[in-house]
């Protein structure tokens, strides 16, 4: 039997559109997959950091399935489902998409969304709950992204030090949130500098087994069909290109890792300098803008989470795989 290829999934973020990224992980963690597969580590940024987070922490709580329970139960629990909670869920999606939206600090006020998301976690994602040998024997690493706001320095959390704090920080997208103090230093979403962590793949002290192949979940679009010229176009298109700014840095070090393996012999290559494959499964809805990443209603959370888990299911029939579980075609899947 051929030896089992080792895959790494990284979740780009992007408000309430990571939940295109659960839909993704719900069907990339069905068990017809892992026969040809080894996953040895998941990561996020801001909601692909969640998902990425129940995903690790069902695993080891239960496995695959509970993996599945947790990021169902979550978006469920995201929803503005009671009608006081959908009123003012579409109050703010029109504010945010009004012309002259005022933005307003945070510090004025105590942002109620912030409490919301620590209580999401700590019951559907569990870190606390957690034992350290339970989290030392995961085959599978996890790594959060977040931004320092002093120094502007990446950052990127992990292993048994982990803590609702840093899922928190890395969705605190200024002005929504205040930025997260953890032991003296403040941190805003990793939106601005890891969106997701990729390049700690290949690092021995952040992920013990380095994956043969990164699938990237990415959410916000790379291309539009035509030049934005309407402000809130604009806008839209600046948020995108900067969520995917971070994420071109972290593949272009992985490319370079590919190509300095391919100039060096076999024989001298050394093992962190073998070749990562890079796959990504980009979400198809391009024309969704900066307020829809607000919007917490159950139609449109449904929607997205039901994309995602198609354009899973297509990215594994597309790919073909022989009995070797190698991905032969196209590097990228979309619509």
């Amino acid at each position: 039997m051929p030896e089992r290829r080792k895959v790494a999934i990284a979740c780009q973020g992007g408000g309430s559109h990571a939940a295109f990224g659960a839909g993704v992980l719900r069907r990339l963690l069905a068990p017809d997959l892992w026969p040809r597969f080894e996953l040895v580590g998941l990561s996020g940024t801001s909601g692909g950091a969640m998902c990425a987070a129940l995903a690790w922490a069902g695993l080891i709580g239960g496995g695959p399935d509970e993996a599945v329970a947790r990021l169902t139960a979550f978006w469920n629990a995201v929803k503005a489902s009671e009608p006081s909670d959908a009123l003012l869920n579409l109050w703010g999606v029109v504010a945010a998409r009004a012309p002259l939206a005022a933005e307003i600090s945070p510090y004025l006020y105590r942002p109620l969304v912030e409490q919301r998301l620590r209580e999401l976690v700590d019951e559907h994602v569990g870190l606390a709950r957690l034992t350290p040998e339970q989290r030392s024997r995961s085959p599978v690493a996890l790594m959060v992204g977040a931004t320092d706001v002093l120094s502007g320095e990446r950052c990127v959390f992990g292993g048994q030090a982990l803590t609702t704090a840093h899922l928190v920080a890395s969705a605190a997208i200024p002005p929504l949130y205040r930025s997260i103090e953890i032991d003296g230093r403040h941190y805003w979403d990793g939106l601005f500098t890891s969106n997701p962590p990729v390049r700690e793949f290949t690092d021995p002290s952040m992920c013990a087994h380095k994956p043969d192949e990164i699938w990237v979940i990415q959410i916000n679009p790379q291309r539009q069909a035509s030049v934005p010229q309407a402000i809130g176009d604009i806008a839209d298109r600046r948020n995108e290109l900067g969520g995917n700014l971070a994420l071109a840095q972290e593949l272009y070090f992985i490319e370079k890792v590919n190509q300095i393996a391919a100039r060096m012999s076999a024989a001298a290559v050394p093992s962190s300098y073998s070749h990562i494959g890079i796959r990504v499964i980009e979400m198809p809805f391009g024309d969704l803008d900066l307020a829809s990443k607000l919007d917490r209603d159950p139609v449109h959370i449904d929607r997205l989470i039901t994309a995602g888990v198609e354009l899973g299911g297509r990215f594994l029939q597309d790919a073909e795989w022989p009995q070797s579980g190698s991905l032969p075609r196209a590097n990228r899947c979309i619509p």
